[in-house]
């Protein structure tokens, strides 16, 4: 199956432009589009999606980095109408036309959709006017297709609108799609729309419909109040997680407009390392002031250290030895004085004890007035201080110091290892380091302020603050969301216990019973498609991801039922280390090229920005990649993407290339040229 040409009248930058393509033959199964940001890529990846899917293909864009589902099917043929249509009988007409080619046992069968969308003089868009014709050709003679028919033939040679996000895309925007809602997430809906479970889902969903709108009014009261209760409760749970993936989906949008600007503002100010260091200037020049301050702080430290540096180690260990036992005896004698007011509160208490009084009898009095006594116990308290511990000084020598002075000095001959001079050197050595990279750093910041781009930085930080901002919501989101489907679930569960037993008490109900077991059916069916699809999924990322990467940090890609992706290294174990954007993008798209490998499709892919954000190793790859596949494959690229270089390796598998360049228009439009088979130069 491949495109056989494409036809746009008054869409968008198209006023009236033809894309023709041969058949995929041998190794030239690539056909090259080139045209620069803004001058009708993306829009021709539009148009493909709408002609082939009409209103189903706008909810979808998304899903393939395009459109936002914030615009509906009216809004965006409303935008899309190209700014100097002509009109003709008092209305405007745009129209798209694909063609789609497959064999068939020797024979060639072909598809034409065309359909078309008027506006009023005005450039209002007028939906009862919509026309589509569908056309089919066995060997070229085409026959027009009646509308009882258009179904069959479009499945025949179409792709499932579930499974066209994953051969027409934007292969930039649908990695940051993914990483935004969260791999594991993008993975899930994939995989539930390549299996067709999102229709089981529904089915099993309009099941349980039946089987409430089933239930006698005359059932058992209590159990209906029950039911009643679980399907108010299943109705919250629905309408929250409705609320959260609306509010999921806004974040991400969120996220990828400040992402994106993010990276504009970096491609301004320069690109590479040279945007982390002016985003980051004024902290680097702070942390290099602090390093600063302590390297003169180690300075300080180690002149304080000079002098005994100069000693003998002999004189040092004898030194070091009696500071020590000062230091003891300081603190024996700090200890001592800290409890020297307690001698009086002692003798206060031995005279009021009414013990004392008894054991001295009618002379307590006369005795406890007596100096002597007081003095005795005075001295008997001393003794417990006397004589000093065996690791005191018997003589303070140095009674110049304090504690915490004798400590320091101790410190210092501790880790003293030479002359202080050499550490000094070093240490000076490395300030003047940091001051040639504190001046260098204040020069950039300068700089920056004398051309204006210090307004980019701080745009830049704003954009990189906004995105850690709705990278970390993100993140709640998912959980809250995890959380409430499993609450959705319990529900479900609740609601179909009560069902069945409802259904159980009364023989009528038979049907009802049959539905219930379709449902446990479905449910079942849908986890074991998953089971074995996920599988398969997973052999196929890893084989594409080991033959596009060019280096081996991941060895294999594990996906469970819930489609999260856990990735091991080749040691067999799980790997924890952040993947670069160009191996993000390169994993993405082996994810992509798996899912569409698994549904067996032999379609078409179109991708859109296919090679931003990768270095030549991945870019091989992905060409290897690609010239291998049986299939078409049109590329969409800018030349930075394709240069005129990379263009002439590839060139022994393209059959056809297109270079597209827009004018402006006075409407502030744009005019789509289109020229075949030339690329940039």
């Amino acid at each position: 199956m491949w495109i056989h040409s494409i036809r746009l009248r008054n869409f968008k930058s198209y006023d009236d432009a033809v894309f023709h393509f041969p058949e995929p033959e041998g190794e030239r199964n690539i056909v090259l589009i080139g045209a620069q940001n803004g001058h009708g890529k993306t829009t021709l990846l539009e148009a493909v999606f709408l002609c082939l899917y009409d209103k189903d293909a706008v909810s979808h864009l998304q899903r393939a980095g395009l459109n936002g589902k914030e615009k509906g099917y009216a809004d965006f043929l409303q935008s899309a109408l190209h700014h100097q249509a002509e009109t003709k009988y008092y209305r405007k007409e745009m129209s798209l036309e694909v063609e789609i080619c497959q064999y068939r046992q020797d024979s060639k069968y072909s598809l034409r959709i065309k359909r078309k969308w008027y506006f009023d003089s005005q450039g209002k868009y007028q939906p009862a006017d919509d026309s589509a014709v569908i056309e089919r050709a066995k060997n070229g003679d085409y026959k027009p297709v009646g509308e009882d028919e258009a179904g069959h033939y479009l499945n025949a040679f179409a792709l499932p609108i579930d499974y066209a996000p994953f051969f027409f895309f934007d292969g930039e925007k649908i990695v940051k799609t993914a990483e935004g809602s969260g791999a594991g997430v993008w993975l899930g809906q994939a995989l539930k729309g390549l299996l067709g479970v999102t229709l089981l889902e529904k089915l099993r969903d309009s099941l349980s419909t039946y089987r409430t709108q089933t239930i006698p009014k005359n059932a058992d009261k209590k159990m209906l109040e029950q039911l009643a209760d679980a399907q108010r409760r299943l109705s919250q749970a629905e309408f929250s997680l409705d609320v959260l993936n609306e509010e999921l989906s806004d974040a991400n949008t969120q996220w990828q407009h400040w992402t994106e600007k993010r990276e504009s503002l970096m491609q301004q100010l320069g690109g590479g390392s040279d945007i982390r260091t002016s985003q980051d200037l004024l902290q680097q020049r702070e942390q290099l002031e602090q390093e600063m301050a302590e390297f003169q702080s180690h300075i300080k430290a180690a002149v304080k250290a000079m002098p005994l540096a100069f000693l003998p180690r002999g004189r040092l260990n004898d030194l070091q030895k009696q500071l020590e036992h000062e230091k003891n005896r300081l603190n024996h004698e700090a200890g001592k004085n800290q409890i020297a007011e307690k001698v009086d509160d002692f003798w206060n208490a031995f005279v009021a004890s009414e013990k004392v009084n008894r054991a001295f009898g009618e002379m307590a009095e006369v005795i406890f007035q007596r100096p002597l006594l007081k003095d005795a116990v005075a001295e008997c308290w001393e003794q417990l201080f006397y004589p000093l511990p065996e690791n005191c000084a018997d003589k303070i020598e140095h009674n110049y110091l304090s504690v915490n002075a004798h400590a320091e000095i101790q410190n210092e001959i501790a880790r003293l290892s030479g002359m202080p001079q050499g550490e000094i050197g070093k240490l000076l050595v490395e300030n003047e380091k940091r001051e040639v990279e504190r001046k260098r750093i204040i020069g950039e910041i300068e700089n920056l302020r004398e051309t204006n781009n210090d307004e980019l930085v701080e745009q830049l930080q704003e954009a990189t603050q906004e995105a850690d901002k709705y990278t970390e919501r993100l993140g709640h989101l998912k959980s809250n969301k995890m959380q409430q489907e499993q609450s959705k679930e319990r529900c479900l569960k609740e609601r179909a216990d009560l069902q069945n037993q409802i259904s159980d008490s009364d023989p009528k109900l038979l049907k009802s019973r049959r539905a219930g077991k379709v449902e446990e059916v479905i449910k079942l069916l849908t986890e074991e498609l998953l089971k074995q699809k996920v599988a398969a999924v997973g052999e196929a990322a890893t084989r594409i991801n080991r033959s596009i990467a060019h280096d081996e940090r991941i060895d294999r890609i594990c996906i469970e039922a819930n489609g999260t992706m856990v990735l091991f290294g080749r040691d067999g174990c799980k790997s924890r280390v952040d993947l670069s954007a160009g191996q993000m993008q390169i994993l993405i798209m082996s994810l992509v090229s798996a899912l569409a490998e698994v549904t067996r499709y032999q379609a078409p892919f179109i991708i859109d920005t296919p090679l931003a954000r990768l270095d030549e190793g991945h870019r091989e790859g992905l060409f290897k990649h690609w010239s291998r596949l049986s299939q078409q494959v049109i590329l969409l690229s800018q030349d930075t993407e394709i240069t005129p270089e990379v263009y002439r390796r590839l060139e022994p598998h393209i059959s056809r290339t297109y270079l597209v360049k827009a004018e402006s228009l006075a409407s502030a439009g744009a005019r789509s040229q289109v020229t075949a088979d030339v690329y940039f130069e």
